[in-house]
């Protein structure tokens, strides 16, 4: 009897133990975790039903900022399969939860402009794109000072936007911006980079100087040769944006010599 009642005591204990990780399981941080995971598998469907659950918890909570960034992630991920409208819907709500918390200088609102900038993007609304894309820049600056990743990021945004616009010098003087930056925070031999040096090796092929697109790509490719190394089937793209260039300004032989390195 005595070795019975321990064994209970035994079994209780470890129940007990457990109760809070099952309790963490079916909260909003909980489901929040699981959207998370469901995001980085690419399984959106399933992500947006989890986010869904943890805004639900999180409107009941007050809890702001939570509210906002389960809002902008459905928002993205709607956005990414191409639905602008129902994206627009979500990231409208994360815009009315941050006004009506004056939670209007925070970052989770900046991602929520960023989110509005690429949505309207997508919708090739490209005046509307911008100025939510300066919104997001403006409150990144202010927060997290002009060296920042992020604010870098959103110099590329705007960059891809004013290149699309087909305004190639606003797009370079933008992916300058952010390329400046990049080299700071990371250093000039960075593969964090190396978009920034093809952002801007587009631009000026664009503007048909092919020179400057040459370096630009040149300086691309030999940051990824450095990264995988030589022969990496990913390098392809790189040789052929070079080849690209050289076709263009009439230089058959090198222009086939670099689609060969591409293929």
């Amino acid at each position: 009897m005595q070795l019975f009642r321990i064994f209970q005591l035994a079994i209780l204990k470890v129940l007990l133990s457990a109760q809070p990780a099952f309790s963490q399981a079916s909260s909003p941080a909980g489901d929040e975790i699981k959207a998370e995971s469901f995001r980085t598998k690419s399984i959106p469907d399933s992500a947006v039903f989890y986010y869904e659950k943890a805004s639900a918890a999180y409107l009941q909570e007050g809890n702001s900022q939570k509210l906002m960034h389960c809002y902008n992630q459905i928002g993205a991920i709607l956005t990414r399969q191409d639905k602008f409208k129902e994206a627009d819907t979500y990231l409208e709500k994360a815009l009315a939860t941050g006004r009506s918390s004056n939670d209007t200088n925070s970052l989770e609102m900046a991602a929520t402009y960023l989110g509005l900038g690429v949505n309207f993007g997508g919708q090739n609304q490209f005046e509307q794109s911008l100025y939510y894309h300066n919104k997001a820049l403006s409150i990144r600056i202010s927060t997290l000072g002009r060296n920042s990743a992020d604010v870098a990021t959103s110099y590329g945004n705007i960059g891809n936007v004013y290149f699309r616009m087909k305004d190639y010098d606003k797009a370079i003087k933008a992916h300058t911006e952010a390329l400046e930056i990049r080299e700071k925070i990371f250093g000039k031999q960075s593969v964090e980079i190396v978009q920034s040096f093809n952002n801007l090796g587009n631009a000026y092929k664009e503007k048909k100087e092919y020179q400057q697109a040459l370096k630009y790509y040149d300086q691309a490719l030999d940051l990824k040769i450095a990264q995988l190394g030589k022969g990496h089937k990913d390098l392809g793209r790189y040789y052929k944006n070079l080849s690209d260039v050289y076709y263009l300004m009439g230089n058959i032989k090198k222009g086939d010599e670099y689609k060969s390195l591409s293929q």
